[in-house]
C-alpha cells in the first residue's frame, strides 16, 4: 500500500471518529432530544421553558374543564378556492391557546368576534385604535395586555382593537379592516406590515383565491359581524379534523420510536444533522421573503384601505416592523434588506403616515437581538412589543400636531 492510499483512509478514518465524537458530545449535552433552540437557550439561561407541545397544554386544559381551542387563522381555508364563505376570526369566546416563543404558551379568552382582546372593547363608543395585521397584530407570543393593542390600552387609558390573525397578508387584512371595522369608525387605524413574508408567501398564497379577491371591489363584505355562529361552525369543524390528524402523527411517531432504527440513531449521525437543520431553518431565508418586484395587490390594497378609512374621517397608518435576520447578520444593507426603501417609497406615494419601527426601535437600541425571545428567532419580546407601542404612539402624535 503506497503513501497516498495510506494517508487517504487515516484522512477518512480520522474524519468519521472525530464525527462520532461530536455526535457523542453533542448527544451528552442533550441535543439529540427534540428540544427547540429558545428551550436550549432558557435552559442556559436557568429560564423556565414550558415544553409542552400546544396539542398537549390543550388536551391538559380540556381535562381539567376548560373549553380550549388552538388558535386558527383564515389562512388556512384559503386553499378551498371553491368556497363562498371565508372567517377571518377565530372561535368566539374560547380560551384560545397559540406559540410558546417565551417560556410560555400563548393562552388567552377570544373576543366575540375570536380575536386576542377583552370583549367589552367591542362595547366601547369611541373606538381611538383598531390594528389589523398578522400575529404580531394577533400579539404572538405574549398575554393578552402585553400585545400591541393591549400595550396601547394600557398606555393611553383609550380603546383599543385588534383583528389580526398568524398569517394574515395584505389582502387578509383589508377583509378583517373591511368586515370589522366599518361599522365602528375607530379614529387611528395601524396597518401592520411585516416585512419577512407579507409580500412573498402571504400574498402570492391570497391573490390565487378567487372569493378573498372579492375584496378589491367596493362594497363586498360578507357581513361576518352577524355571522359569528357559521365563523364558529366552521373553525371547530377544522379544528376538528386537525386534532384528529395531530393525535394520528404522535402514535405514529411514537411507534417508530420503538423501532430499531430509532435505537440506533447516533450511526447516522442523527444529532449533528438536527443541530444543522435546527441552525439552518433560523438562519437560511428559504426565499420565503425575497421579492424582485413589489405586488400591485399590496399597493391597490393599501389605498382601498385608506379610502375606506377616510370615508369615515379616519387616519391609516403604515406601520412596517422589522425581522430578526435584520440584525442577526453583519455588513447589511438595511434599505435593501427585504425591499424595505423601495416598500416605504410606494407606501408614501399613497401618502400615507409612515411608521418605520426598524429606525424608530431597533437602531436605537444597542443589542437589538434581545428584544427577540432568547436572542432567537421569532416575534418580539414584551418588552420588545413595549417599545413598539411606545413608537406608534409617539409617531401619530407627531403627525397629529403637524397637520
Amino acid at each position: 500500500m503506497n503513501n497516498h492510499v495510506t494517508n487517504f483512509l487515516l484522512v477518512i478514518i480520522s474524519t468519521i471518529v472525530g464525527l462520532y465524537l461530536v455526535e457523542g458530545g453533542l448527544t451528552y449535552l442533550g441535543l439529540d432530544q427534540s428540544r427547540t433552540p429558545r428551550a436550549i437557550a432558557a435552559a442556559k439561561l436557568h429560564i423556565e421553558y414550558d415544553e409542552r407541545s400546544k396539542l398537549d397544554v390543550i388536551e391538559e386544559l380540556i381535562a381539567s374543564g376548560i373549553d380550549a381551542k388552538p388558535s386558527v387563522g383564515p389562512q388556512v381555508f384559503l386553499r378551498f378556492l371553491e368556497d363562498e364563505f371565508l372567517p377571518l376570526g377565530g372561535v368566539s369566546r374560547t380560551t384560545t391557546v397559540s406559540d410558546n416563543e417565551n417560556g410560555n404558551h400563548m393562552i388567552f379568552l377570544s373576543d366575540r368576534y375570536g380575536f386576542n382582546n377583552p370583549d367589552s372593547e367591542w362595547d366601547a363608543e369611541n373606538i381611538q385604535w383598531f390594528l389589523t395585521g398578522d400575529s404580531y397584530a394577533e400579539g404572538l407570543a405574549v398575554s393578552q395586555s402585553e400585545t400591541i393593542a393591549g400595550q396601547i390600552r394600557v398606555i393611553t387609558n383609550q380603546s383599543s382593537l385588534s383583528v389580526g390573525k398568524s398569517g394574515n397578508g395584505p389582502i387578509l387584512e383589508l377583509a378583517a379592516l373591511e368586515e370589522y371595522a366599518s361599522a365602528l369608525k375607530p379614529k387611528n387605524v395601524l396597518w401592520l406590515y411585516y416585512e419577512r413574508n407579507d409580500l412573498s408567501r402571504n400574498i402570492h398564497a391570497e391573490e390565487k383565491n378567487k372569493f378573498l379577491l372579492r375584496y378589491m371591489k367596493d362594497g363586498f363584505t360578507q357581513n361576518l359581524i352577524n355571522r359569528q355562529d357559521e365563523v364558529d361552525f366552521r373553525i371547530n369543524q377544522y379544528i376538528s379534523q386537525m386534532h384528529q390528524r395531530e393525535r394520528d402523527h404522535i402514535v405514529k411517531v411514537k411507534e417508530q420510536e420503538q423501532s430499531l432504527a430509532y435505537k440506533t440513531r447516533w450511526v447516522r449521525f442523527h444529532t449533528i444533522k438536527k443541530v444543522i437543520n435546527s441552525y439552518l431553518s433560523d438562519n437560511v431565508d428559504e426565499n420565503i421573503g425575497n421579492f424582485s418586484t413589489i405586488n400591485p395587490l399590496f399597493i391597490d390594497s393599501l389605498a382601498k384601505a385608506k379610502s375606506v378609512v377616510n370615508s369615515w374621517g379616519g387616519e391609516l397608518y403604515f406601520v412596517y416592523l422589522p425581522e430578526y435576520r435584520r440584525y442577526n447578520q453583519e455588513d447589511i444593507s438595511h434599505d435593501e434588506f427585504r425591499k424595505k426603501a423601495k416598500v416605504i417609497d410606494a407606501v408614501k406615494n399613497l401618502e400615507l403616515p409612515v411608521i418605520d419601527i426598524h429606525q424608530d426601535v431597533f437602531v436605537k437600541h444597542p443589542d437589538p437581538l434581545v428584544l427577540f425571545p432568547f436572542r432567537q428567532v421569532g416575534h418580539y419580546t414584551p418588552d420588545g412589543y413595549r417599545k413598539v407601542t411606545k413608537a406608534i404612539l409617539s409617531s401619530v402624535k407627531k403627525y397629529e400636531q403637524s397637520n
